[in-house]
């Protein structure tokens, strides 16, 4: 018998066993991928949202992968199983990978392996550690929350045991996290106390307990009902014996003004008639800006019921979320990879684009090959004027431009000439009000014009 350790840490979500385990909850199922992925299959097979699973383990622990992966799958099924039968019109989505012939869905659930480059120390820290080391790795996309199942030394002993801890996205472009400690609760022996420590640390992933919720208690719990999936200590019963917030007025399904697990992103929305995602954006475009700025856009994406909002990234660190066409970005003043995706009301996602932009060239490809220039040419910096009675001859330095410079561009009053090179000659006559020049690249862009004042030409 386990008791529940109180006090212990302050990223809620501790949960420990205090009554021995008997029932099954989760049935392995075959599962159709391989042992050898260490990272996120992409692209997804599920286009939204998504819980991403991970076994990880420390380099000293043999890898028991193949074991727990039917395990894991197992688990994700009855978890499907579970909010199906709490509220028919959602369940969790799952990062699922094409596998052909897979006879379950859940056996195609996409299940990194996972080897820590450090080792974990203890249960005090483990959690701050697998959070930082996997998102070192990569595991920290935006559109994906993480299910952990940690195989390695927690440094538990006694009967003070926690189970698994959880904690939604924070401010510092960590990803929201819920972790399986396979070494304590008997996680690794049955199957019936791991659903239910996943499922609860996956609520708090979700958005669940908010401090407002008039049942709070406990550091993100509820202590209400003791069968409550969210309680503050979990018994040994499965989680067929668990219900989803007991009164529903907690975290689900709610009234209130606080965050309601019910309409998270990670739950797909069984009852929408929205089935399908956005189109991806085409068009994308990288170019210049007003100074210490570039220049996004692409044409708009189309959905199936809903409107659509765009998700901007720099490389893979998620910007912000827009619902224009066209934004202005901080110029990085490096080579630098900007992508774009549309997200609808139901949290579905069309697949990225994404250019790469050099400034002071443009578009390029991985090999740095300009194949689009998006950058205009460099401004005129001065004119030299030298005038007879009947005529003024405008000269400048030649401006060079990354992709090739076409003509110059010279206003003069109402009327508008081209040369291709850099001088011009102009009747008096002809010169009705200020002149201004600008070069023209071949992609047709057209740089900052310099204005000489009509006087000057006179």
């Amino acid at each position: 018998m386990f008791r529940v350790r109180l006090g212990f840490a302050t990223l809620a979500a501790i949960v420990a066993l205090v009554a021995a385990v008997s029932a099954h909850a989760s049935t392995p199922i075959p599962w159709c991928g391989t042992t050898s992925s260490a990272v996120d299959r992409l692209p997804d097979a599920t286009p939204a949202y998504a819980v991403h699973v991970a076994y990880v383990r420390p380099a000293s622990v043999p890898d028991r992968f193949s074991a727990f992966a039917p395990r894991i799958a197992g688990d994700t099924a009855a978890f499907d199983s579970w909010w199906r039968r709490e509220d028919p019109t959602r369940t969790p989505r799952f990062d699922l990978f094409p596998a052909a012939g897979c006879a379950t869905s859940f056996g195609a659930l996409d299940i990194s392996n996972v080897q820590l480059p450090r080792p974990v120390t203890d249960i005090g820290s483990a959690f701050v550690e697998l959070r930082m080391q996997l998102a070192e790795l990569g595991f920290n996309e935006a559109e994906k929350g993480y299910l952990v199942y940690y195989d390695g030394p927690t440094g538990q002993v006694g009967t003070d045991h926690v189970c698994g801890q959880g904690a939604r996205t924070s401010g510092f472009d960590l990803p929201g996290i819920a972790v399986v400690y396979l070494d304590s609760c008997d996680a690794d022996v049955g199957d019936s106390l791991r659903p239910v420590v996943a499922m609860h640390e996956l609520v708090h992933v979700f958005g669940a307990v908010e401090r407002a919720a008039p049942n709070s208690c406990q550091s993100g719990h509820v202590c209400d009902y003791p069968l409550d999936l969210m309680t503050a200590v979990l018994t040994g019963e499965e989680l067929e014996a668990h219900v989803l917030d007991s009164g529903r007025n907690d975290y689900y399904g709610h009234n209130g003004t606080w965050t309601d697990v019910q309409d998270s992103t990670f739950l797909e929305q069984l009852d929408s008639p929205d089935r399908a995602p956005p189109t991806a954006p085409e068009g994308l475009r990288v170019g210049d800006a007003p100074t210490g700025f570039v220049r996004v856009s692409w044409q708009a994406s189309t959905d199936d019921v809903g409107p659509v909002a765009y998700r901007l990234y720099e490389g893979r660190r998620f910007l912000r979320q827009v619902t224009s066409t066209t934004v202005l970005l901080p110029d990085t003043h490096e080579l630098t990879t900007y992508a774009v995706r549309a997200a609808d009301p139901v949290g579905r996602l069309s697949a990225p684009v994404s250019a790469r932009f050099r400034p002071g060239a443009g578009m390029v490809d991985a090999q740095g090959k300009l194949v689009r220039d998006t950058v205009r040419p460099p401004a005129i910096m001065r004119v030299t004027i030298r005038r007879t009675a009947k005529i003024a001859v405008l000269s400048w330095p030649a401006a060079h431009d990354a992709g090739g410079l076409r003509a110059y561009r010279v206003k003069v009053g109402a009327r508008t000439l081209t040369v291709l090179k850099p001088t011009i000659t102009l009747t008096r006559a002809r010169v009705g009000g200020p002149v201004s020049i600008a070069a023209i690249d071949r992609a047709g862009n057209v740089g900052p014009s310099l204005v000489v004042a009509r006087g000057r030409v006179h």
